[in-house]
């Protein structure tokens, strides 16, 4: 019999109010959510998961993948050279 809401038999349309997502395999370590069929992510060397639209900047995805972000030191005249 098809949903009196969405019209669909047997899994509701995205949008009907008895659509449930289906069970997924991996969750974004950022908000908890599963990431569904279609939704863009990335998984970092830790083997973790996370919505691309759950990153806040440039800083936030490089330091989730590892990456240190350095801030440079003063370079002293203490190298000498041959000539």
């Amino acid at each position: 019999m098809a949903c009196e809401i969405c019209g669909r038999e047997g899994s509701h349309a995205f949008m009907c109010p008895y659509y449930s997502p289906r069970k997924t395999e991996h969750y974004c370590s950022s908000c908890g959510e599963g990431i569904q069929e279609g939704e863009e992510y990335i998984e970092n060397d830790a083997g973790e998961f996370r919505h691309y639209d759950c990153f806040y900047g440039m800083r936030d995805l490089l330091e989730w993948l590892g990456y240190k972000v350095k801030t440079a030191e003063e370079i002293s005249d203490t190298y000498e050279m041959d000539y």
